[in-house]
This record gives C-alpha cells, sequence and structure tokens, in this order.
C-alpha cells in the first residue's frame, strides 16, 4: 500500500473574519472619542474605517451598531493601522455582544460571499 503526503493550507489567520457594516465609535481616557465605520468582525476582534486619520495606539471601549440595529459591545487593543483603517484584538466582550457575532456568522454562512471566501482562502 503506497501512502500519499498531503499538504493541508493553514490560514493565516487564526479566526474567521465576516464582512460588517455599521457605526463604530472608540472610547479611551487617553484618547478624543474616534467615530468610525465597521469593515469586517471576528470572534478575536474588529477592523474599522476611522473617519480621522490616524488611530492612536491604545485600549479602547468600542460600540458598534450595525445596519440591523444591533448593538455590540467590547473592549479592544490596537493591533494595526494603515492610515485610517485600524485592526483591533477583542480583550473583553460580554455574552450578549458573543451572541450578536455569533448570530452575524450564522447569517454569513448562509451566503454565496461564504463559499467565495472559503474557496479564495483554499478552504474548500
Amino acid at each position: 500500500m503506497e501512502l500519499k503526503r498531503i499538504y493541508l493550507r493553514v490560514p493565516l489567520r487564526r479566526y474567521f473574519r465576516v464582512p460588517l457594516s455599521g457605526k463604530a465609535i472608540l472610547s479611551s481616557s487617553n484618547n478624543p472619542t474616534i467615530k468610525a465605520s465597521t469593515i469586517d468582525i471576528s470572534e478575536g476582534g474588529v477592523t474599522v474605517k476611522a473617519f480621522s486619520e490616524e488611530v492612536p495606539t491604545a485600549e479602547y471601549q468600542l460600540e458598534i451598531l450595525t445596519e440591523a440595529g444591533q448593538r455590540i459591545e467590547m473592549f479592544v487593543q490596537l493591533v494595526r493601522a494603515d492610515d485610517s483603517i485600524a485592526g483591533f484584538q477583542t480583550l473583553q466582550i460580554d455574552q450578549k455582544s458573543q451572541e450578536v457575532i455569533r448570530n452575524l456568522f450564522f447569517e454569513y454562512e448562509k451566503t454565496t460571499d461564504f463559499i467565495k471566501q472559503l474557496d479564495e482562502e483554499g478552504l474548500l
């Protein structure tokens, strides 16, 4: 019997991301409030487009209001910034906000965009 070697492509990201349209407000005691729009979200973080030029490195309280009127609240840490696009890692999130994110994932998995994303990531 001949054994075949199988190579699996491992995604670079730890968490799968779901597109998310909504308004975001970043609050920090050391920085002025920053208004932004969401780009995507995962179990481990969120990406936003800030309306201001720069997002200072800090921990923030983030409040998101989705287009469907759902509220997500979490504490986040800036982990990357490229001009007005900023990526945050989730530090703390409540149960209710986690449930909203799980429902967003559930709904996204029903779309053709989800299948396309799996294919682009080589996960099909």
